[in-house]
């Protein structure tokens, strides 16, 4: 019977192991991409928090008032452009938010 018992245990431990390894591969689920107004917002607050550690950076001695003045109007006109963008999207997200469903 210890036998007969004993390959059939091992079959069925292998099988248990190698399941996840022969089972069919199901395709990954397609990412979704994030609407422009979301990238926006993200780079927005990426910006802001940019500016914030030039800020704190400067005032900490790190950055010399050249470079300061130069990364900050950089990272402004950045940000300025990216606030302008959001602007131009929002009567489209509010048109798209009115559309009855």
């Amino acid at each position: 019977m210890i036998l007969l018992l004993a390959p059939l245990l091992f079959i069925g431990s292998v099988l248990y192991v190698a399941y996840p390894l022969l089972k069919s591969k199901e395709e990954p689920p397609a990412h979704d991409e994030q609407p422009a107004s979301q990238t926006l917002l993200d780079t927005k607050d990426d910006l802001i928090s940019t500016l914030k550690d030039i800020e704190m950076d400067y005032r900490m001695g790190k950055l010399s008032f050249e470079d300061y003045q130069s990364l900050k109007a950089d990272f402004e006109r950045q940000a300025v452009e990216v606030l302008q963008e959001l602007e131009t999207l929002k009567p489209k997200l509010k048109q798209g938010s009115d559309s009855p469903s």
